[in-house]
């Protein structure tokens, strides 16, 4: 569910000529990590001397430490080094224990979790039921103002039985509740209301392997090893993740050495890493599609919708920009997720038959709007739209003017991703194809009755099977509508040097980093 996005030949706005000092500036600011010293009640005493820095070059900064304020990947990936949630999630995004040790349903609506005993958080408070209640009414709180309250809206109550045990409670039954308890972390609640959400955001306090030691802006991030960590102390002492937008300098660090890890290297520059370095693939859960808004010509008429998704040459995106690292998609999902359909066939791609079935459109210019991350895969589709007759052009946004423009409805068109962490068809359906959702962000303006009913149906269903066949039926639906042109599901590729030993990929973007070495 978290917004992000990973495109092929992607770069930034940093010059080039600059790349040398972007990648050798890695190692010299990684060797003075002390940054802002932070008082024991926030720090705790995680220590960080032992086996050594592991370095993560990342894409961007993040925009906070706060797990109930942001919507982002780039967070996720390193506040989940901070913090557990009650659930995780296994490699086939099946849900595992966390810091809830089991759990079972009661009846219908009611779930009882049993919590891992003798965890504490990183300045010694204790995790408790109390600190689980405290953590998801926080979420939810409406003046919080979370960005994350709809994946958990379908709670209507917590009850702490004792410090070990507490229940949930849903509106309907909640097929999708550990889905979402799964990407919602639970914070100290003495250290929050002693310091506040602002000094929280900025020195925070988890139960995770690693412990918060610095955020310098723009600069870096330093965790250090939490020695006492209820799943086994971390192998590395300290890791540091560093923002470096653009991709050369990404893999020129590591190369240099400069970097352990290097986040999202697009396909067709994985073949660069050789020698001491080498990819490191997983298929990956964000799901890249172009939407049509259908209050906007010619995207007001479903014939041209569905025309549009026929012009798409799906299978030459994947082989020419993503060299065989991603899947074609005729559906808004991808194979793992809960909801695909795997009987489900697409209009498939047709240039001749979409320029004949677009000839009336043909004299409506085309505006795709796009983030420079997104760019080159934005002109690609653009330039089939092209061969389709439509005059089609792409027009480049910064991120926080793009979001604000298709929350907005304002966009004609747009090209972007959305992550599906939860591996649930539910996150897609429910933000972008539900009509309650357009309160929050238009998007398409798309809305469906007999497809409300069918999501609200899904969302309530506990029996997998019969929620797998409304997924199907919702598909038909939306696709026969054609609100979007689903596109591709691209691997997740990281650069590893080779002297980082025992780290798995992730699908999801994750850095899982507690049991990872490095060689001398």
């Amino acid at each position: 569910m978290l917004h992000s996005r990973k495109s092929p030949k992607s770069r930034s706005a940093v010059r080039k000529t600059a790349l040398p000092v972007v990648a050798g500036a890695l190692l010299a600011t990684a060797a003075c990590s002390g940054g802002t010293s932070y008082d024991k009640d926030a720090a705790g005493d995680g220590g960080g001397k032992k086996n050594g820095t592991l370095t993560v070059a990342t894409t961007a900064d993040i925009s906070t430490m706060d797990p109930a304020m942001h919507r982002d990947r780039t967070n996720q990936a390193v506040i989940r080094n901070v913090f557990n949630a009650l659930v995780g999630q296994d490699g086939d995004l099946k849900p595992v224990p966390e810091l809830a040790a089991s759990w079972k349903q009661t009846d219908s609506r009611t779930w009882k979790f049993t919590l891992r005993k003798g965890v504490t958080f990183h300045n010694g408070e204790k995790f408790d039921a109390d600190a689980v209640k405290y953590s998801l009414e926080r979420v939810l709180d409406e003046k919080q103002g979370s960005p994350r309250a709809d994946m958990l809206s379908v709670i209507s109550g917590i009850r702490v039985e004792d410090p070990q045990h507490v229940e949930i409670r849903t509106k309907e039954p909640a097929p999708t509740l550990l889905a979402g308890l799964s990407v919602n972390e639970i914070v100290p609640p003495g250290y929050v209301e002693k310091v506040g959400d602002k000094k929280f955001a900025a020195k925070p306090v988890g139960t995770g392997p690693f412990t918060f030691k610095d955020w310098q802006p723009n600069e870096r991030i330093t965790l250090e090893a939490n020695r006492k960590y209820w799943d086994g102390a971390p192998e590395v002492g300290r890791v540091v993740f560093r923002p470096v937008p653009e991709v050369s300098a990404r893999i020129a660090a590591l190369k240099s050495g400069d970097a352990d890890i290097a986040a999202e290297i697009p396909p067709d520059q994985a073949k660069e890493l050789t020698g001491d370095v080498k990819a490191a693939k997983a298929d990956g859960t964000r799901i890249f599609y172009l939407a049509m808004n259908v209050t906007e010509k010619p995207f007001d008429d479903r014939g041209n919708r569905v025309a549009v998704n026929r012009a798409v040459d799906r299978e030459a995106l994947v082989t020419s920009l993503y060299q065989g690292n991603a899947r074609p998609l005729d559906q808004p999902a991808f194979p793992e997720m809960k909801g695909y359909d795997e009987d489900f066939k697409g209009v498939g791609h047709d240039a001749a038959a979409a320029k004949k079935e677009l000839a009336d459109a043909s004299g409506t210019p085309v505006r795709i709007d796009a983030v420079e991350a997104d760019k080159t895969l934005a002109q690609a589709v653009a330039g089939q739209l092209e061969k389709a007759g439509l005059k089609a052009s792409v027009r480049v946004l910064e991120e926080q003017a793009f979001a604000k423009r298709i929350e907005s409805g304002a966009s004609q068109a747009h090209l972007s991703s959305w992550g599906v962490a939860e591996g649930d068809a539910d996150v897609i359906f429910a933000r972008h194809f539900w009509s309650p959702a357009r309160e929050d962000a238009v998007y398409t303006a798309y809305e469906d009755k007999e497809l409300d009913g069918l999501i609200k149906q899904a969302r309530e269903e506990a029996d997998q099977e019969k929620r797998e066949q409304i997924y199907a039926d919702a598909t038909k639906i939306v696709m026969r509508d054609a609100p979007w042109a689903p596109l591709l599901n691209p691997q997740e590729i990281y650069g590893v040097s080779e002297r980082v030993q025992g780290f798995t990929p992730s699908s999801i973007g994750r850095f899982e980093v507690a049991k990872t070495t490095l060689a001398p």
